[in-house]
Order: C-alpha cells, then sequence, then structure tokens
C-alpha cells in the first residue's frame, strides 16, 4: 500500500498534498475511521457549543486557544478567526451548525459512497473563517494542518473523480447513475 503518511511529510506542493489527500480520505472511508472520527467531532463540537451557549468567559478563552495554537503549529487556515465572532454568537452558530450537518451526515450517508464526499464538499461550501471546523474536517479525512479548506476541497474533489472512475470500471461495484449537476459531479468529468 501507499505510504501517504510520509510522503506527506516530505512535501509542500500543492498539487502533490491534493493528490495525497484524496488518498487519505478514500483510505479513510475504507477503514472506518472517517465515520469513527465524524462521530467523535460531532460529539466534541456539540459539548463546545453546550459549554460556550451562556459563557461568554469560555469562549473567549476558546478564541485565545485557538489562535495561540495556530501561531505554534502553524496551521493552515484561510483566515484569522475574529474575536468578535466568539463575544458574539456567530462562532456558537456557525460550530451548531456544523455539528447539525455532521450529526445528518453520520446518520443518512455511506461513508463508504460517493454520497459522503458530496456530504463534506457541502460543509466545506458553507464555511467562511473555519478555524476548529476546518481541524475537524482534517482530522475525519486524515489530514495534516498543512490543509487549507482550498486543500481539503481540492483533496475531496479529486476523491470523488477518482470514485467516479473506479465505479465506472466496476471496482467499488456501485452502479452508475445518473448526473445531479453537483460542482463535485462536473469535476469528476
Amino acid at each position: 500500500p501507499l505510504d501517504t503518511d510520509r510522503l506527506r511529510s516530505a512535501t509542500n506542493s500543492d498539487g502533490l498534498l491534493a493528490v495525497l489527500g484524496a488518498a487519505e480520505a478514500l483510505k479513510s472511508m475504507q477503514d472506518g475511521g472517517a465515520r469513527r472520527r465524524a462521530s467523535e467531532a460531532a460529539s466534541a463540537v456539540e459539548e463546545w457549543v453546550e459549554k460556550s451557549e451562556h459563557d461568554m468567559a469560555f469562549r473567549v478563552a476558546s478564541w485565545r486557544d485557538l489562535r495561540a495554537a495556530h501561531h505554534d503549529l502553524k496551521i493552515a487556515a484561510d483566515d484569522k478567526s475574529a474575536m468578535s465572532a466568539f463575544i458574539g454568537n456567530r462562532a456558537v452558530a456557525n460550530r451548531r451548525a456544523f455539528a447539525k450537518h455532521l450529526r445528518e451526515v453520520i446518520s443518512g450517508v455511506d461513508f463508504g459512497n460517493f454520497s459522503f464526499l458530496q456530504a463534506i464538499h457541502g460543509i466545506l461550501g458553507t464555511m467562511n473563517k473555519p478555524c476548529l471546523r476546518l481541524e475537524l474536517l482534517q482530522y475525519i479525512l486524515g489530514l495534516d494542518n498543512r490543509y487549507s479548506v482550498a486543500h481539503v476541497r481540492r483533496s475531496v474533489e479529486l476523491a470523488a473523480t477518482c470514485m467516479r472512475i473506479s465505479a465506472k470500471d466496476g471496482i467499488f461495484g456501485a452502479e452508475e447513475g445518473g448526473t445531479d449537476g453537483s460542482p463535485m459531479e462536473a469535476a469528476a468529468s
């Protein structure tokens, strides 16, 4: 099998990160890791939302911890989280919606199927300035902290393309379906 961990640690190439990210996402789907980690992530976000709904000090401390971790680890993020999102309710609302999306994915999607990638792609499309949510998607897909939203999106789209090609070849035993006009389907053709 392909040692994606060793290859990923040896590159910073955007194109290669997307390829290795797609391979890792497909591996996570196949070995059940994505389902397990999605459940863990949803529980963690739900716990954070519950604690933060009525505790501004917790939200501010969470923002400070997140900023420190991003600086220390040089985590890929599209934008630094604004403190105002944590003082107000925007971070809480974003994370509540993210946890709800994850729970819907967990209960209604086959993780070994193209529909899982569609669901993750849909979640990525709703992200504006994610930090924790991006880290959790990286975790679910088995990716490291160099994957920005754009990197994760490209990895998911490439994995979807690979699944479509494999499905047509009969490798996964999936039936070839119609088109749904999604951006991922366009990327697959």
